[in-house]
């Protein structure tokens, strides 16, 4: 009888111990930790309505010419004419000089290898960062890529999610989410826009 009790309390403790291991070192949550922005370092910049449209304008048409060439996030041959180019979100720098800008990339299925008949849309997304000077906006690509979601609004909270939560690494050029406000003087302006 002791025995048994022995065996099952060392069996529990390493089951315990297994969970924890897998949980904390092996990726249940450690690729994927969230590292939510303090409310006292939160990015509360407001552009007005009529500023917002006219820099959407402006990056759409900055972006539709990639896609046309097939620069940045825009390489694959499956992005033609017939994209249609999303701004999700504008996050502006308190001086407004800075953008970080959530870009939503909407294609037929058939343009798919694999389409899936049940839907006519699939969406891809991607973040870009960028810098105005005088009345343009200069956009580099500096986000991770998330393709092929069959539904707009769950990979808008994919991205967001990745801008607003995840963004910040322990490495020296993503050391903010983009919806910090230290994030606008951190070292990836440099790497990107030599500022």
């Amino acid at each position: 009888m002791m025995k048994r009790k022995a065996t099952l309390v060392i069996i529990l403790v390493g089951l315990g111990l297994l969970v924890l291991c897998f949980k904390y070192i092996y990726g249940w949550m450690s690729f994927h930790r969230n590292v939510d922005t303090s409310v006292g370092f939160l990015n509360n910049t407001v552009v007005s309505g009529e500023n917002y449209i006219q820099d959407s304008t402006q990056i759409i048409h900055q972006l539709k010419k990639s896609l046309l060439r097939h620069e940045d996030f825009f390489n694959s041959s499956a992005y033609d004419d017939s994209t249609q180019i999303i701004i999700d979100s504008i996050v502006y720098s308190p001086d407004l000089k800075k953008v970080g800008i959530l870009v939503i990339a909407k294609n037929a299925t058939s343009k798919q290898l694999l389409p899936d008949k049940r839907y006519n849309w699939y969406y891809d997304a991607t973040c870009y960062l960028g810098v105005r000077q005088a009345d343009s906006i200069t956009l580099k690509m500096t986000g991770a890529t998330y393709t092929n979601s069959y539904s707009e609004q769950r990979i808008s909270d994919i991205m967001r999610a990745a801008c607003f939560r995840t963004f910040a690494i322990d490495d020296s050029l993503h050391k903010y989410n983009l919806n910090d406000t230290r994030f606008w003087s951190a070292p990836i302006w440099k790497k990107y826009f030599d500022q």
